[in-house]
């Protein structure tokens, strides 16, 4: 079988963007050169190629879908388990927060509750769990419980008004 020609080669191709545009492949139209260069070459099978091509429009896709769940998680800060510190909060159980991060607890419709004295990450962890859960396609929302206000000797809060 002969080799396609240059003309009929780039004709092919602008007809392959054309296609992946009108497809709305954004992902796959910017691997395409870089694909069938490897093709042409013969690094690549055109099976291959295609599954490229493929894999490259569902990584943005999905990388985009991060993206927006996460604007619209409203999160302050990015934080992922691997930036958490063990070393430094020991008191933190490794395996533990490892065993939430396998996000179990949204399937069985669970709770979880992140208690103590400041400084301990409890922020950082509730952030890395909302980013695990993004990006399993779970839609998240961050907020901040307020803070207690302080409780008077008598057992009543302070009033924020004289009356």
């Amino acid at each position: 079988m002969s080799r396609p020609s240059k003309a009929t080669s780039a004709s092919l191709r602008e007809r392959l963007r054309t296609q992946l545009a009108d497809l709305k492949m954004p992902g796959a139209l910017e691997a395409l050169d870089d694909i069938l260069r490897r093709c042409d070459s013969g690094q690549v099978s055109a099976a291959d190629a295609i599954e490229q091509l493929l894999g490259a429009h569902i990584q943005l896709r999905n990388a985009r879908r991060l993206q927006t769940a996460m604007r619209s998680a409203r999160l302050p800060v990015v934080k992922t388990l691997a930036d958490f510190d063990f070393s430094f909060q020991p008191s933190v159980k490794r395996e533990q927060i490892e065993s939430l991060h396998t996000l179990g607890f949204i399937e069985r419709k669970e709770n979880v509750v992140l208690l103590g004295p400041p400084g301990v990450g409890k922020t950082h962890l509730a952030l890395s769990l909302a980013v695990a859960a993004a990006e399993h396609g779970r839609r998240v929302y961050f907020s901040r419980t307020p803070r207690r206000r302080a409780v008077s000797r008598t057992g009543s809060a302070p009033s924020s008004s004289q009356a």
